[in-house]
């Protein structure tokens, strides 16, 4: 009897792991329906609105701490989820469907470069992109370039904004194509490329705040700009950041 109980649990054991592993990517709804606080929301297009009828759609949000990373998981059936897992270092956003499946998911560094980004179907990836082995000069000789040029690496300065006049500094990295509308004058497509935007630094031995664009195979300069302020945009309508080229 004894060795029957026995195999009876270990049977139930086997199948609970079973059900857990079958999609290890796939979001628990139910553990956030339990877990998380709800709303009732109708859509319209674009639009959600309140609403208490019963042909409104439970909206859920969660905010946890696991392991010293703050998840914040939201979302509902009709729209799709979106789960934030937020860390020391880095920035982890997936985006599931109505039933929980993972879409797409982006991790970023916490100064604002991807690290990686996959996209799913069927709960399998079907585009992967690895940033860390794409890139030769990788972020280490990055953080040593910056250093050696009185370049903030204070990770609070890339988080918080502090000052309404001089944007937020942050760290780009991928294809030039992808940020043609930051280089345009360097006529680059498919060259891998680091853009450190609006970060202090001692370039130089000049303080300021500066706009440098790296080649991403052997951290060459391509570009690198000084703020000076800004500038009224066309008819006087708008400002915009106005730098002093200095290199090449």
């Amino acid at each position: 009897m004894k060795n029957l109980i026995y195999l009876l649990l270990s049977f139930t054991a086997l199948s609970c792991n079973g059900q857990n592993n079958k999609n290890p990517n796939m979001l628990d709804i139910e553990y956030l329906r339990k877990n998380g606080a709800s709303s009732s929301i109708s859509y319209n297009g674009a639009i959600s609105t309140s609403d208490n009828s019963g042909s409104a759609v439970k909206h859920y949000h969660l905010t946890e701490t696991k392991n010293d990373e703050k998840i914040i998981t939201e979302g509902d059936e009709e729209t799709g989820f979106i789960r934030t897992v937020e860390s020391t270092d880095y920035v982890k956003i997936t985006e599931y469907d109505g039933k929980g499946l993972p879409l797409t998911m982006l991790k970023k560094s916490v100064y604002g470069f991807e690290i990686s980004k996959s996209e799913y179907k069927n709960d399998k990836i079907i585009t992967e992109v690895d940033f860390d082995k794409l890139f030769d000069f990788n972020d280490e000789k990055l953080f040593t370039y910056m250093k050696n040029n009185g370049f903030a690496l204070d990770k609070k300065q890339y988080l918080e904004i502090t000052n309404s006049e001089v944007p937020r500094p942050q760290i780009l990295r991928g294809f030039a194509e992808d940020f043609k509308f930051l280089i345009p004058e360097l006529k680059l497509r498919k060259e891998l490329v680091w853009i450190l935007v609006d970060v202090p630094g001692n370039y130089n031995g000049q303080e300021g705040i500066y706009f440098v664009c790296l080649s991403g195979t052997d951290g060459k300069e391509l570009r690198v700009k000084k703020y000076i302020g800004k500038k009224s945009g066309k008819n006087g309508i708008g400002t915009y950041p106005n730098y002093q080229i200095l290199k090449p």
